[in-house]
């Protein structure tokens, strides 16, 4: 356990440079930090477009009210954040590290390799609007749908809150790993991005079969539905378990396939 502790002390340490050496990055050309800001909030009003329709038409979707509809998109726009900052950079350069040869540095460091390869970078300018925005709106939808501010509410929303981070980190890495085989990944990082906005509005939006393969075979609704959907009582215990373990499931199988794509890889400098 002390063995552990150490460890992750150790890995905790080296990310915290990591962030800071990133942003410090991202500070020396400040115009682009404010530009991909600028470029977001665009974007979120656009999304927020849509929930206006719902508003004016005043029609429930399955059940849902337009303010539940609000909550999803504000855990939505939240986890977008949450992806933005920590993993899309990294997926889209893991690539670029194949074909140049800096995956071989990457390897003499005594760290571990996924680590390095799929954490390394932050953005902050693309993330933090997004990151602040989500908040903001899950808080307004909470108020209008006067939910109670239990314990049990706040501590499984922020649980399942947290399984969709752990989510959104395995199952868009996945596809990223068949660049090790493919090298080429225009076609894969837009087919993740099509992926990804499918979470643009609740689930319920969709028919039965494909909220069965959302939720079960790849369980992508589990990012941002989850969480809404338990405060708003519209998760079976079953559900609950399943949103539970499938992080941890899908964690497994994506360590596995990165030791096989590593097996496959050819140093570019060999």
């Amino acid at each position: 356990m002390s063995k552990l502790l150490k460890q992750t002390r150790r890995y905790l340490s080296i990310y915290w440079l990591l962030c800071k050496n990133s942003f410090m990055a991202e500070m020396e050309y400040r115009i682009n930090f404010l530009f991909g800001a600028v470029i977001e909030i665009a974007y979120l009003a656009i999304k927020l477009l849509y929930v206006l329709v719902v508003y004016r038409a005043g029609v429930k979707v399955n059940g849902l009210t337009p303010d539940g509809i609000l909550l999803c998109v504000g855990s939505f726009t939240f986890m977008t954040g949450i992806y933005s900052l920590f993993f899309y950079s990294n997926f889209t350069r893991l690539p670029g590290h194949i074909r140049n040869g800096t995956l071989d540095m990457m390897m003499t460091k005594p760290v571990s390799l996924q680590f390095l390869a799929t954490l390394q970078r932050l953005n902050f300018g693309f993330s933090s609007t997004n990151i602040v925005a989500g908040i903001i709106i899950i808080v307004i939808a909470w108020k209008r749908l006067e939910l109670p501010l239990t314990l049990a509410n706040i501590g499984m929303y922020t649980v399942f809150t947290f399984c969709g981070i752990v989510l959104n980190y395995v199952l868009f890495l996945l596809p990223s790993l068949l660049t090790f085989w493919t090298v080429q990944s225009k076609g894969i990082n837009e087919a993740s991005t099509l992926i990804w906005e499918m979470n643009h509005m609740p689930m319920n939006i969709y028919g039965k079969s494909i909220q069965f393969v959302g939720s079960f075979l790849l369980p992508v609704f589990l990012i941002s539905n989850y969480s809404p959907f338990y405060v708003l009582e519209r998760l079976s215990i079953g559900k609950m378990l399943w949103g539970l373990a499938a992080p941890v499931l899908f964690l497994i199988v994506s360590r596995l396939l990165w030791k096989r794509a590593l097996r496959s890889y050819t140093s570019a400098s060999s």
